[in-house]
């Protein structure tokens, strides 16, 4: 016989589902399809490039070579000077008797040097952005406390301050949490939820998780608590979630059972989530930003 969710859970679940179905029309969007089709234009840089790259131009953020932004739309603009990288040169096997590969019909023969531009060397069409937004104004009142209490009953210790790329990170090596100091307060809960999905999901005595897998649950589990103490965060945990999962809801509802179970642990210590805000949303304050990989320093680093 099939055992019935009590309401509380029930209600989470529901809401979980809410994300899911969000992934699902966002990556099933002109604009996330169009993303995805950007993404593939754009070349894997080994590490010697981006070297190349930073040292040239230290403030590139997104660099193509000159036809393929051409193909995106977008002109490098006159005058404008390329950054030069190393270009594999691949010939054919029997043109190159000596060489052995593993795959006899090319083999790697040297480099050349070719050139590549960032964006902000181009004009034209606008890329689609389909990022987290990052949220606006205050969040419920005590939420970052009790958040924060429970990080520290964990035995981490929790700061405010720079966080790189990142909003915030758990490093489980130093046993530390960290939000970034230069967000608002909605945003800084939604990120203290994150990161305190992390330090209960995510630490070495736990089952191992691929990086998607872990920012997958510890969104997730950042969605459903923040929903349930009255914050919306849609704008930035939809987005967020699909980037991570590769627009799967499989992926999402894979995370079930964790991520509810997690999220009532944490849900149960807040209280009732009617506390008014200290300060609403205002979408003036709205910035973008994308999805990008945090590039965490050491594996047990985990941000969001």
């Amino acid at each position: 016989m099939t055992r019935s969710l009590d309401p509380v859970d029930a209600r989470l679940a529901a809401v979980h589902e809410q994300l899911a179905a969000g992934v699902a029309a966002l990556s099933d969007s002109e604009g996330w399809q169009r993303m995805l089709q950007v993404a593939a234009r754009f070349h894997r840089y080994s590490p010697n490039n981006v070297l190349l790259i930073s040292v040239q131009r230290p403030e590139a953020t997104l660099v193509a070579g000159y036809r393929s932004w051409q193909q995106l739309g977008r002109q490098v603009v006159r005058g404008e000077r390329g950054i030069a990288i190393l270009a594999p040169v691949l010939v054919r096997a029997d043109s190159h008797p000596d060489t052995q590969a593993a795959d006899p019909a090319r083999v790697l023969r040297g480099f050349r040097v070719t050139h590549v531009f960032d964006v902000s060397q181009t004009e034209g069409d606008a890329l689609p952005d389909t990022g987290p937004r990052l949220l606006a104004g205050g969040s419920p009142r005590g939420l970052w406390d009790t958040l924060a209490s429970q990080v520290h009953d964990a035995g981490f210790t929790l700061d405010r301050g720079h966080c790189g790329a990142a909003n915030g990170y758990t490093d489980h090596v130093q046993h530390h949490v960290r939000v970034r100091a230069d967000v608002s307060s909605a945003q800084a809960c939604k990120t203290l939820a994150h990161e305190l999905a992390h330090v209960l999901l995510h630490g070495p005595d736990q089952p191992t998780r691929l990086r998607h897998e872990a920012e997958v649950e510890a969104e997730s589990v950042a969605y459903v608590v923040s929903t349930a103490a009255g914050l919306t965060t849609g704008d930035y945990s939809i987005p967020y979630v699909t980037s991570w999962s590769a627009g799967s809801t499989d992926v999402v509802r894979d995370a079930a059972t964790r991520v509810l179970s997690t999220a009532r642990l944490i849900i149960d210590r807040i209280g009732p989530p009617a506390d008014p805000l200290e300060k609403r949303n205002d979408p003036r304050d709205r910035t973008r930003q994308l999805a990008a990989d945090h590039n965490p320093t050491r594996d047990l680093r985990l941000a969001g």
